[in-house]
């Protein structure tokens, strides 16, 4: 299978995280502590495909090239700029709960536009990489997307239209996969460069949101919240190590 045919079914599969939401919109399955569970385990599995994944294989690729992690940076900074813009568009009381609709759909679609790039850039890299990327990508768009849900359901949007438009938002990934192979010779070309520039989105999102997401919360047993942690980073550890085995 090709490189675009597998980043293609790589990001609908992220696209369709969308529809996640479904599975708690109609039942009481979902709970704040479960919310806070699974970004954990986000966070954990975010940051070791950053370092047991995308690092090492950029700087194998980068061949000595030792100014690709300028990209990390550059990614960190737009990441945080792009957070401040769209932060400026929401209510000051709850920046999530008082979202508009549209800057949320607008965020959710630039956002699914750079995971498909990403994906896309790390199946050319290769197809373990690839596929280790789509589970981090995966992992912490589930949460944000049952948020998204809940908010463009107090903009006044029902449980169906919701979730179709959370999912058209979402379809933007696929956008983002077709731009990366269009200009495929100029992303082989600097292809140390966009891995790092992925690691940098992915130390972003668990740095700056998920784990102090984590530490807002106060519980009784708060050390439980870290088993996901830890099962994430030991999941993404040893799929690396089945992958180079079987190689």
């Amino acid at each position: 299978m090709s490189p675009l045919a597998q980043s293609l079914i790589a990001t609908a599969l992220v696209s369709a995280t969308s529809f996640v939401a479904i599975v708690f919109a109609f039942s009481d399955l979902w709970s704040e502590r479960r919310q806070v569970l699974l970004l954990s385990l986000a966070a954990g599995i975010l940051l070791s495909t950053v370092f047991l994944e995308l690092f090492p294989e950029a700087v194998e690729t980068a061949r000595g090239d030792g100014n690709i992690f300028v990209a990390t940076l550059v990614a960190m900074i737009g990441f945080f700029f792009l957070e401040r813009f769209l932060q400026g568009f929401h209510a000051h009381e709850d920046n999530r709960a008082m979202a508009s609709r549209y800057m949320v759909l607008i965020g959710n679609g630039v956002h699914n536009f750079i995971d498909g790039v990403v994906v896309a850039a790390s199946f050319i890299a290769s197809p373990s990489l690839g596929i280790a990327t789509t589970i981090a990508v995966v992992a912490h768009e589930i949460p944000h997307e049952i948020a998204d849900y809940a908010i463009l359901i107090r903009s006044k949007l029902s449980p169906r239209n919701a979730l179709i438009v959370n999912f058209l938002s979402g379809l933007t990934a696929l956008v983002g996969v077709l731009a990366c192979f269009g200009l495929k010779s100029l992303v082989q070309a600097h292809l140390g460069w966009f891995l790092t520039a992925t690691a940098g989105m992915f130390i972003y999102i668990a740095a700056s949101d998920l784990i102090p997401e984590l530490h807002a919360h106060e519980h009784r047993d708060q050390w439980i919240y870290t088993v996901p942690f830890v099962l994430g980073v030991a999941l993404m550890a040893t799929l690396g190590a089945l992958v180079t085995g079987a190689h």
